[in-house]
């Protein structure tokens, strides 16, 4: 078995990563994710695919992000017609998304997404998490991430040349919901492999030291919110302005704003009877909140509570049993298609009357979309917020926002959002940065655990490290290679710890090549010493 890093290697982009063997004649992605670089004559600043497309047994999907999924169109045009295994809402939301996409794409259209041969695992009567499933000649196992609804981590597991049975595991997107602390408010748990010989793990986060506890606190995190809330009323009440992606970060912002408004006095009208109200202008994070709603509820009251929901609800929400969850959900998705601004969310922030609107829209990195119109509207009113929910890089709209609450932005130097600059100088609106409290990626301690955390007694694993920038890929090697150093009982012990380069290819089975080589020399050795005992005997 080889595995060869396609995209993903060296950044948080692109990420495709190659399994190929010819004795099984298997020849499965794992993810094919578009680029957010954007080179000349590259629309979706990607580089070629690398392989012929038409030679592909499957494509493995793990979740629904446009850096994990966005080029399976691409992938189609290019030949590609086998199976792309994935979980139910990964299918649901990746069409929705890729059909969104191919209206604004020059490489690509509604057909090419319209023929992905999505086969969904988990609607198979046979399939539960953590157990295989036989594919292609290999064995395959899901496990939750935690990242996004239907995101999952997966191990996939192979006889080598010598017959000897290896595994890899690809982390996908890691989350940093815990079965012991599931602190966001949507999903359960992650979930860690079992044994496994190597692990390829995502390292968006990894440089940067683990979170404090109160980022990882249901109740701090609605306590924060009501006290920007209460700052904004003794500012005069002015818009609060979120920027928020359209999958998962829409959903959990409206079941935690939903529930701060409803629970505590923010949600009050306040001296002058003006009300307090939630919006959610985004079309798509409105098609993608139909998926959840349908994912997250039961169908009946004799069902299991679906895997993916969060087990603490009942008790966050006080409420008795898994039926009252399912009607309090209902009810939640369906005020998503009801609250709107009337006359438009612009038009609600400048009506004095309607200003004390809660507006969320996308895009979550502020590149463009309504909320950077919504943004440069009322950055320069004393009475508005804008907070920040979510990860982005540096030289994104969101990033250099971040850069400025910092204190790292000169304030001679115009701020970019999408197509419109901002004077630093003229900014008055209060900036607020949550993205600690909603980042999706895990931290530090939620990366370790992934990695060290197993059940049962396991092999030396080989970690390859992507999915991150350099610094980071290289701060979360450090970690790991100290970790593995102390081996604390129970931990994964590591053979060795990557950072691989794109399109490097690696023997997966060459181990086992070295072992057989020892092995025939020792035999041979001993077959050697007996003839010269038996001559010597003679």
């Amino acid at each position: 078995m080889e595995l060869t890093f396609i995209g993903g290697a060296d950044g948080v982009t692109g990420s495709a990563s190659l399994l190929t063997d010819t004795r099984l004649g298997l020849r499965a992605l794992v993810d094919c994710g578009a680029h957010a670089e954007r080179e000349l004559e590259r629309p979706d600043g990607a580089p070629r695919l690398g392989f012929d497309a038409r030679l592909l047994s499957c494509v493995f999907l793990t979740h629904a992000h446009r850096d994990h999924c966005g080029r399976l169109p691409q992938l189609h045009r290019a030949g590609f017609r086998g199976p792309v295994y994935c979980t139910q809402a990964t299918a649901e939301m990746t069409r929705i998304a890729l059909l969104d996409a191919a209206k604004f794409s020059p490489e690509y259209d509604a057909n090419d997404v319209e023929m992905i041969d999505f086969q969904p695992l988990d609607r198979r009567a046979d399939f539960k998490f953590g157990q295989a499933m036989r594919l292609h000649g290999v064995a395959v196992t899901f496990h939750r991430s935690a990242h996004i609804l239907g995101a999952v981590a997966l191990t996939i597991a192979w006889r080598s040349r010598s017959s000897t049975r290896r595994s890899i595991c690809f982390s996908g997107d890691i989350g940093g919901n815990t079965p012991v602390n599931p602190y966001q408010s949507l999903l359960a748990g992650q979930q860690t492999p079992g044994p496994v010989d190597y692990l390829v793990v995502e390292s968006t986060r990894g440089a940067e030291p683990a979170r404090p506890g109160h980022y990882k606190s249901f109740a701090a995190r609605q306590a924060a919110w009501a006290e920007v809330f209460a700052d904004s009323d003794a500012r005069g009440g002015g818009p609060v302005v979120v920027p928020c992606f359209a999958i998962h970060r829409a959903q959990e912002l409206w079941f935690d704003l939903d529930h701060v408004l409803r629970g505590t006095g923010a949600g009050a009208p306040d001296a002058a009877g003006r009300p307090r109200w939630l919006s959610l202008d985004a079309p798509l994070a409105a098609r993608m909140t139909d998926v959840y709603a349908e994912r997250l509820t039961r169908t009946g009251d004799d069902e299991e509570r679906p895997a993916w929901r969060n087990p603490r609800l009942a008790e966050r929400l006080g409420l008795d049993d898994e039926a009252g969850v399912d009607r309090y959900l209902a009810a939640l998705w369906a005020r998503v298609g009801r609250n709107r601004a009337p006359g438009g969310t612009l038009r609600a922030m400048r009506d004095p009357d309607l200003s004390r609107v809660v507006a969320l829209a996308g895009s979550g990195m502020c590149e463009g979309g309504r909320i950077v119109d919504f943004i440069a509207d009322q950055i320069g009113n004393p009475a508005a917020t804008i907070v920040l929910c979510g990860y982005a890089p540096p030289e994104t709209g969101a990033g250099r926002l971040r850069r400025l609450i910092a204190g790292d932005w000169p304030l001679d130097t115009p701020l970019a959002l999408g197509n419109a600059r901002l004077d630093p100088r003229r900014i008055k609106a209060r900036l607020v940065d949550f993205g600690d409290y909603y980042s999706g990626h895990g931290d530090l301690d939620a990366l370790c655990r992934f990695v060290f955390e197993t059940e049962a007694p396991a092999p030396a694993a080989t970690v390859f490290l992507n999915h991150g920038d350099d610094a980071m890929r290289a701060g979360l090697a450090d970690a790991l290679r100290a970790r593995a150093a102390v081996a604390q009982p129970g931990d994964r012990p590591l053979a060795d710890v990557v950072m691989p380069a794109t399109s490097a290819r690696h023997d997966l089975d060459a181990a086992d090549d070295i072992a057989r080589e020892a092995r025939q020399r020792l035999r041979a050795k001993a077959l050697a010493s007996l003839r010269g005992l038996n001559s010597g005997g003679a």
